[in-house]
């Protein structure tokens, strides 16, 4: 169990601890700089969803406000981590070299890989669009910004008797949800593993949160390629078309 204990702590961060328990003094200010970045952040997102929804109050929830909020939770989340990991350290918790400091990273991980998922599929309607229009004669350019600027019908027949409004939920946005609860409840699923894998039984908890760990890189990964990509083919669309 001690074994697996180690592992599992070393797995999730690199320890460099001084006599009293605490980090030394490079990695306790790495972990203050990067809580501080973040918070930064956070208040510039923060900042950012209160400017456009000042501007446009009544248009709701849209996309954009939507991922301004997760962007804002998530450094959020960071930050609160990297100074958890301090208090922790030098507290001796027990629990968060178990399952909760995994919990804690990962929730951030996840609102984070969320938003650019909504981002994604934000990118994909507006190229679709465009094309449509295009076969129309119709400016790539105008219709990215109509597109951007359209009201949903269902939408705004609904916001008469409902007082929260919400920005039109597609079918692609419907996929980012289901994604983003899957990967929730593999998270989950993994934390309980890990806490289990700490007594005596064949599971490994370092194994386990290697393999979330490693699971988690190849979806980002896939998602910075599909953003690259339909980065570049939006680009195509508004800048090379139109000239």
């Amino acid at each position: 169990m001690n074994e697996s204990h180690e592992c599992l702590r070393t797995e999730m961060t690199v320890v460099e601890f001084t006599d009293s328990g605490c980090y030394s003094t490079p990695l306790v200010a790495v972990n203050i700089a990067l809580a501080l970045i973040d918070g930064v952040i956070a208040v510039l997102a923060f900042y950012q969803l209160m400017r456009i929804h000042s501007r446009n109050p009544q248009s709701g929830w849209t996309c954009q406000k939507v991922f301004h909020l997760m962007i804002g939770f998530s450094n959020t989340g960071y930050g609160i981590y990297f100074i958890l990991t301090l208090v922790a350290a030098c507290k001796n918790w027990i629990c968060w070299s178990n399952s909760c400091g995994f919990l804690v990273v990962a929730l951030p991980k996840i609102l984070f890989l969320a938003a650019f998922l909504l981002l994604l599929s934000f990118w994909v309607d507006l190229c679709h669009q465009a094309n449509d229009e295009d076969e129309d004669d119709c400016s790539p350019r105008e219709a990215l910004l109509e597109k951007a600027n359209k009201p949903n019908l269902k939408v705004s027949s609904r916001r008469r008797c409902c007082t929260v409004r919400v920005f039109p939920v597609g079918s692609r946005q419907q996929v980012v949800i289901l994604v983003t609860l899957l990967i929730l409840m593999l998270m989950l699923t993994s934390a309980v593993l890990i806490w289990i894998g700490l007594g005596k039984n064949p599971i490994d908890s370092s194994v386990v949160a290697r393999v979330y760990v490693d699971t988690f890189a190849v979806a980002m990964l896939l998602l910075g390629g599909a953003l690259s990509c339909y980065g570049q083919h939006l680009w195509m669309c508004i800048g090379l078309k139109d000239e």
